[in-house]
């Protein structure tokens, strides 16, 4: 029964109340301080022990009543969302070997898609997926899938056998892979969604004369297809029976150019996040669907690609920005983790080889070792130095400590940080050369103005300072240490920092003032 209006404003009065609020915050913070439990799976060494492999952290969702007639998830909370990728990676351990599987595997998969006849000239890179072809592809294989080649599907799925699914297989012995490749339109034309029946059989059928193989395959190629939701939906309910023994090496699933939508991309994204099935799938190819994903498909999508080890190439179109942000973000942080276990296995190997230190390092190297032909250093926005790691930025800065013969430093738009600060204010403390500085336009906190004001005054040659339009602004606290730290500094005579404390400013240009004075009289003594 409806309610009248008086009920209703009643409802919105109640759930509006500061009591309600307070109510619902407590709710949020229990299901965000619920631990998330650690999961590991068994991995056994060439020892024959077995040993904890950590991971990727995956979130239990299992739907809990939060006694307000709504639903809550457990280590996920829809308004106050939890990713993966935020939590400290130092907590995890990393299995390398398993890694390193994964690199060896790819670099396959590259190099087969580059050889291979069987991909139409389709190449494989870094989370992409590009077509080198330039002409007009396989004009029998396209007139094959609109025809619908020789098969007459019927009802009874009775051509559905073995050897129809043996004619769609594709080995290739030099990389050891077996590919399962079905490109014709005129299977799910013929049984659509008018004769839903008819369908599911058909659909049932085809997983289950695919699982004979599920062993060997390691790439599907399902693309073109018409592919409905409801084949994702029963191939991810049969996989998920006993998904460590269904696909174990699948590598490649292309979907492109179907009519996947919403419930089979969100049954394949809970296959994709189960930790036991598809350890070695690393591309997903989803571009070119006939209708947009729903929002949940996206969602859904995007918190399984951020729970995957596996995943380097995602192709998909996705119209949130937030979700695929969080895609793109998970496939640069599993090459960079595949990168770290080719590293890892080259340096047990012996075969590592050292990097070599690129043109903005080798320059404050040269620095450091005081090379005399360097008097001036101007950086301004330098994209080679923005590119640098934290510790290279933070070595720069100390470079300065051992150089007698830089004079002046122009360091703006960086992003010059606190770390930087901390060491270069250690170097101007040893330094006795260098006589202007301006690192303008960076990123330097309060913490950092400390660490520089404690160096400055210790140096005796610095008579010119700009530090001027940081993203940070000061605390009151900070600003008030500043004079203190360069009191005992007599050769500052100019100084350009963003105080807003009036006393400190007075304070600051006493301390320069007394500086002037002092080199005038000194001026003033040597004409006499």
């Amino acid at each position: 029964m409806e309610l009248d209006l008086n009920e209703r404003m009643s409802a919105v009065v109640e759930a509006s109340s500061p009591e309600a609020f307070q109510e619902k915050k407590l709710e949020v913070e229990r299901c965000l301080s619920r631990p998330t439990p650690k999961e590991t799976a068994l991995h056994v060494t060439e020892e024959g022990t077995a040993e904890s492999m950590s991971l990727p952290p995956r979130f239990n969702q299992q739907e809990e009543d939060t006694g307000q007639g709504g639903k809550s998830y457990m280590g996920r909370v829809v308004e106050n969302k939890v990713s993966c990728r935020t939590l400290d990676e130092k907590q995890r351990s990393v299995n390398y070997e398993y890694l390193y599987d994964l690199y060896v595997n790819f670099e396959q998969l590259k190099a087969q898609m580059h050889g291979s006849p069987h991909f139409d000239g389709m190449m494989v890179e870094e989370g992409v997926i590009k077509d080198k072809r330039q002409g007009g592809g396989d004009i029998k294989a396209s007139l094959e899938a609109i025809l619908g080649g020789i098969t007459h599907y019927t009802a009874n799925a009775d051509w559905l056998n073995k050897e129809w699914i043996d004619e769609h297989l594709i080995r290739d012995d030099k990389y050891n892979s077996l590919k399962f490749r079905f490109r014709d339109l005129m299977l799910f034309k013929r049984f659509d969604k008018t004769s839903e029946k008819s369908r599911d059989k058909i659909i049932r059928t085809f997983v289950n004369k695919l699982l004979l193989h599920a062993n060997e395959i390691t790439q599907l190629d399902l693309s073109n297809c018409l592919l409905p939701d409801k084949f994702l939906e029963i191939l991810a309910e049969e996989v998920l029976k006993n998904p460590a023994e269904r696909f174990p090496k699948l590598q490649l699933l292309n979907l492109e150019s179907n009519l996947l939508q919403g419930p089979g991309i969100e049954a394949l994204s809970e296959l994709i996040k189960n930790e036991a099935a598809w350890k070695y799938l690393q591309a997903v190819l989803l571009e070119n669907q006939k209708h947009g994903m729903t929002s949940e498909a996206e969602r859904a999508l995007a918190d399984a690609v951020s729970c995957s080890p596996s995943i380097v190439v995602c192709s998909v179109s996705i119209r949130c920005t937030f979700q695929l942000k969080d895609i793109n973000d998970a496939i640069l942080y599993n090459m960079d983790q595949l990168r770290l276990a080719r590293r890892d296995h080259q340096a047990k190997e012996g075969t590592l080889k050292e990097r070599t230190r690129n043109a903005m390092e080798l320059y404050f190297d040269s620095i450091a070792a005081n090379e005399s032909n360097i008097t001036e250093v101007e950086l301004v926005g330098e994209q080679k130095f923005l590119t640098l790691e934290e510790e290279e930025k933070t070595k720069s800065g100390a470079a300065f400590a051992t150089n007698s013969s830089v004079i002046t430093i122009k360091m703006e738009l960086l992003g010059l940080d606190d770390s930087f600060v901390k060491a270069f204010g250690e170097a101007i403390a040893k330094n006795s050369t260098i006589e202007k500085v301006n690192i303008d336009s960076n990123a330097i906190t309060g913490i950092g103005m400390r660490a520089l004001f404690a160096g400055l005054g210790k140096n005796g040659s610095i008579d010119e300072l700009t530090v001027r339009h940081q993203k940070k602004v000061m605390a009151t606290l900070d600003e008030e240490a500043l004079p203190d730290l360069i009191a005992s500094n007599t050769s500052i005579l100019k100084l350009g920092v963003d105080v807003r404390n009036k006393l400190v400013r007075m304070k600051l240009d006493k301390i320069i003032n007394a500086n002037r004075d002092r080199v005038r009289k000194l001026r003033l003594d040597a004409k006499h």
